[in-house]
């Protein structure tokens, strides 16, 4: 979402809504506090992209705006199209914005916007509005929300250029019938003469209206009250203080990243932020924000440099002062807590590819690769997602990820496909490797594995590795960096062999959480794997069977209870929570001179699977607890632990045995300094 469009009347980029629906819509006041969703238009050609504003929404991070048909209920079909407010991966809450849905829809008729809470089926708010025929008569303005005094720009199209067509402003709930008279009004030439007819054109009412309210522009014939075309807005006078858009983290988050991230937006009102006053405190110290003020918005961002412990509590209180005299000041307070997340420690590598040096298109030389994907298209083309190219695992550029591909071997695909997989690169800041945020998964060149956009019946897709010598290696553990987006019918698969294939073991299967399957409440493997599902890919192999219809089928470690342990549940259509750096001990490849991996992916136009920087690494299990250290001070007791060690929650107790044990509030990477108790106090670092 572009903020920058948010101004104090709530965005340059509004437009108005359909007559009939606007009291509805606002309930009388364009700045009510519950919930609202608004249509940018009435009315939208086919393919017309749609913008659409959200107000006063609850400030979740996966609040939803979907598009249904206007007797759709939500919960039931699903949406058309939707987007989370943050216009992303549902990482930001946001209580209002705009987002946009550039492809339009193809099909006329009666549509609606429904703003829905925290990726649920709650409604907070809909909007009805129409797309139409080309060639449809159309009044717009170009604003959804005026200032008192405010030109206001009418747009009309497809009229029947009569020379005495005109415009009229009404209020809300008036029919143009001659009485009363319109608030405003123009003949299509612009003129109150009326000389020319013109079928398509603009009008600018200079001054536009100064009454505060709820109005409607009407299109309408030839001297007369027949209308064809409406479109309502408001006029409102602006907010008096300044006002807080957005704030990230939200008060009470939890799963935040490990270095502390803050932002915010406030959009000015009649009075302005001064920008010399934003002070951000976190864990009450003053952190140096950076503080921008563009079009009366103003923005504060901040992201720290140290780690904060996994589950750790903070605080932050951001302050600001307008230009009213006397200053008005807000103060915005919240508390959250940092996700859980592990801070792997790598040494050098036993063995590392980056596959920077294969070609795109290519594998690493010693890996083969064994395909039954559905090939419609033989082209080799690496910018189309449906070409032999990718019908296949392969070596290709991230930069290709920055940009567009053709799907399902299309051209003139819409923006929205064509652009989708940069997706592909979407950061996890939940990444942590020798104490640094992983930002970048892929870097140069990686291993990638396609099931998304494809005409194919089936995509089924193995990787073979070349036979590593861990001979003499101890503590071996496998990490690479994956790129992995699952689809609730696909499933990513990771297996190693150390006698040359002839068997394989368990590293990991992936799966959409919803198919993992329970018995008595505990996760069976066999029923898993061996359930079908008219979903999952079907393929004939070899030997000329149809085989597939069940995870089991791409698989090569025996199907057993013993396999529980290695299902690890993933989150459909996420783009963010699989992007992760994976960690596999691999108890059987110590001292092995043949240890191979075998990757498989199977989907059917599901998503993809990108692997970069797979190393072999010697790993020590062994834990040696952190030693905590502590200090006195005029401000009180400071404690601290070496730097580094993640994984650990400082704890403290008035007493030892059964006494319950609660989170230090306020630490900041390995250190706190707590006040001085009237009576004993004890601490501890506990992993959870």
């Amino acid at each position: 979402m572009n903020l920058s469009l948010v101004s104090s009347l709530l965005g340059s980029a509004s437009r108005g809504l359909a007559a009939a629906a606007l009291t509805l819509a606002l309930g009388g006041s364009a700045l009510a506090q519950s919930p609202k969703v608004l249509t940018s238009h009435d009315a939208y050609l086919i393919d017309e992209p749609i913008s659409v504003q959200f107000f006063n929404g609850p400030g979740n991070p996966k609040d939803w705006v979907g598009i249904y048909p206007s007797d759709a209920t939500p919960g039931g079909p699903p949406s058309t199209v939707w987007r989370y407010t943050d216009a992303g991966g549902g990482t930001t809450g946001l209580k209002e914005g705009v987002l946009e849905f550039p492809a339009g829809l193809s099909f006329s008729g009666d549509w609606k916007v429904v703003f829905l809470e925290n990726d649920g089926y709650t409604i907070l708010s809909e909007m009805p509005f129409r797309v139409v025929e080309l060639g449809t008569p159309l009044a717009r303005v170009d604003k959804r929300i005026y200032a008192p005094g405010e030109n206001i720009v009418v747009t009309f199209s497809s009229g029947p250029a009569n020379a005495k067509d005109w415009i009229g402003v009404y209020p809300a709930g008036e029919i143009p019938d001659g009485n009363p008279q319109s608030v405003i009004w123009n003949y299509v030439d612009g003129t109150q003469s009326g000389a020319t007819g013109v079928a398509e054109g603009a009008i600018t009412f200079t001054g536009g209206i100064t009454a505060p309210g709820d109005y409607v522009v009407w299109f309408l014939v030839n001297d007369g009250y027949d209308t064809i075309a409406s479109e309502a807005f408001s006029v409102v006078a602006p907010t008096e203080k300044p006002r807080l858009l957005t704030v990230s983290p939200a008060n009470g988050a939890t799963g935040t990243t490990p270095l502390a991230s803050f932002s915010a937006s406030i959009t000015n009102g009649s009075s302005k932020v001064v920008v010399s006053s934003v002070v951000l405190k976190i864990d009450g110290q003053t952190v140096p924000a950076a503080v921008q003020s563009v079009e009366g918005l103003t923005t504060v961002s901040y992201t720290g440099t140290a780690l904060q412990a996994p589950l750790s509590n903070h605080t932050y209180v951001l302050t600001f002062q307008d230009d009213a005299s006397p200053a008005n000041t807000v103060e915005v307070t919240g508390t959250y807590t940092v996700a859980q997340y592990e801070n792997i420690q790598l040494p050098a590598p036993i063995v590392l590819e980056t596959f920077d040096s294969t070609a795109e298109g290519q594998v690493p030389a010693g890996w083969t690769l064994k395909s039954y994907t559905e090939v419609l298209n033989p082209d080799l083309d690496l910018g189309n997602l449906d070409s032999a190219s990718f019908a296949n695992w392969l070596v290709l550029d991230v930069s290709r990820f920055t940009g567009s591909f053709v799907t399902y071997s299309d051209p003139e695909n819409p923006d929205g496909w064509e652009t989708d997989y940069q997706r592909v690169l979407t950061p996890n800041l939940l990444n942590v490797i020798n104490n640094q945020v992983i930002t970048n998964l892929a870097n140069g060149r990686m291993l990638f594995g396609n099931s998304g956009y494809r005409n194919g019946a089936s995509q089924v897709l193995y990787a073979f590795s070349p036979d590593y010598d861990l001979t003499g290696k101890t503590d071996v553990h496998l990490v690479f960096n994956s790129l992995y987006e699952q689809n609730q019918d696909s499933m990513g698969a990771l297996e190693y062999s150390i006698d040359g294939g002839a068997n394989w073991l368990p590293i990991v299967y992936l799966l959409d959480r919803n198919d993992i399957l329970q018995t008595d409440g505990v996760v069976d493997a066999e029923l898993t794997f061996n359930e079908p599902s008219s979903g999952v890919a079907v393929f004939t192999n070899d030997n000329g069977e149809t085989v597939g219809g069940n995870y089991g089928a791409f698989i090569a470690a025996p199907i057993s209870p013993a396999l529980a342990p290695y299902l690890s549940a993933r989150v459909d259509d996420n783009r963010t929570e699989s992007k992760r750096v994976e960690k596999f001990r691999l108890t059987q490849a110590d001292n092995q001179k043949t240890v191979r991996l075998r990757f498989a992916y199977a989907g059917t136009d599901s998503w993809y699977w990108g692997v970069d920087n797979l190393g072999f690494y010697s790993i020590s299990t062994t834990v040696t607890p952190p030693a905590l250290s502590f200090s006195a001070g005029a401000n009180g007791l400071t404690l601290s632990w070496p730097a580094g060690t993640t994984g650990y929650v400082l704890e403290s107790a008035g007493g030892l045995g059964q006494t319950a044990w609660t989170p230090v509030p306020g630490v900041t990477g390995n250190s706190v300094t707590v006040p001085f108790a009237s009576g004993a106090e004890y601490f501890r670092l506990r992993q959870p």
